[in-house]
């Protein structure tokens, strides 16, 4: 595709930054210029996204102080503390005019305050995947739905972007600067928890006589099944388990056994339990029932 519209320009060096600019620019919104800290990776970074283009054309790497002269649309996607700096960097620099989004979900567009009061429409735009390496994230950002926040020109940009990367079967969350912090422990809950949740398992195999690694490929199919029908049908459907049936005499033994594990291990299954018991309540879950397991939770310190 021919380049068109304002130049695009990226400041970081990461894998979201390249994942993003290599999609961008196979999909016809090419980046044109991109800053970070080390030199050595932002050369990294940017053979990365230029092998995403059809137009020949190369990326230029450039200092961010001289970013405001070759580019009117900036993406940046740098560490959640370096935000700020980057912004008065920018403003400082001269940028007065065009769209700046960055990419965390645990900040909102007041995070590009310094660039928002020169004039420059300011937003954010972030993926809701995990991006472990750019080439991975070029492989999971298409379909993913994104958080979208900011300023009306900020928010077309940025919709923009989403229509090219993330294709017909991703979309967008418009989202209430106010309220990020919900939508940022959502996120968290779906990703960082349920590894957090995996490791604690392993944990408990390893304490019944399992290796790690095969407690992880054992417990492989049981979590894929269960996420994959957590997804499809709703938690609440998906639900089994001894919490589900009331089964309180289960849920005793298994507390008494964390009594020898990591108190994080043994935090986490309460907590967890905890919360299955307010699943199995909206299942249908019968007033013994419940009332059972949440004594023996309450009594989990005996």
């Amino acid at each position: 595709m021919a380049e068109s519209g304002p130049a695009v320009a990226i400041v970081g060096a990461g894998a979201v930054a390249q994942a993003l600019g290599r999609l961008m620019t196979a999909g016809g919104l090419p980046v044109v210029a991109l800053a970070n800290r080390s030199a050595e990776r932002a050369q990294q970074a940017a053979a990365f996204i230029g092998a995403g283009s059809t137009t020949g054309k190369a990326l230029e790497v450039i200092d961010l102080a001289a970013l405001p002269r070759r580019a009117s649309r900036v993406l940046i996607a740098v560490s959640d503390n370096a935000i700020d700096s980057v912004a008065q960097t920018l403003a400082s620099a001269g940028m007065r005019v065009g769209v700046a989004l960055h990419t965390c979900g645990a900040r909102g567009p007041d995070a590009l305050h310094a660039l928002r009061e020169t004039g420059v429409s300011c937003g954010l735009l972030h993926p809701l995947q995990t991006v472990m390496t750019p080439a991975q994230g070029v492989r999971n950002l298409p379909g993913t739905t994104f958080g979208l926040s900011g300023d009306q020109p900020a928010l077309d940009w940025a919709s923009e972007i989403v229509r090219i990367v993330a294709g017909a079967h991703g979309g967008s969350l418009r989202l209430d600067p106010d309220r990020l912090s919900y939508y940022h422990a959502g996120a968290v809950m779906a990703s960082n928890a349920v590894i957090a949740v995996l490791d604690a398992a392993i944990d408990l195999f390893e304490a019944a006589g399992v290796d790690r690694e095969t407690a992880l490929r054992a417990i492989a199919p049981l979590s894929q099944t269960s996420l994959s029908n957590a997804l499809t049908s709703g938690p609440v459907a998906a639900l089994t388990g001894p919490v589900v049936r009331g089964d309180a005499t289960t849920v005793e033994a298994h507390l008494r056994a964390l009594k020898e594990a990591d108190p994080t291990v043994a935090d986490l299954y309460a907590a967890a339990a905890a919360h299955l018991l307010q699943l199995a309540k909206r299942r249908g879950l019968s007033v013994a029932g419940a009332q059972a397991v949440a004594s023996t939770l309450e009594r989990r310190g005996w």
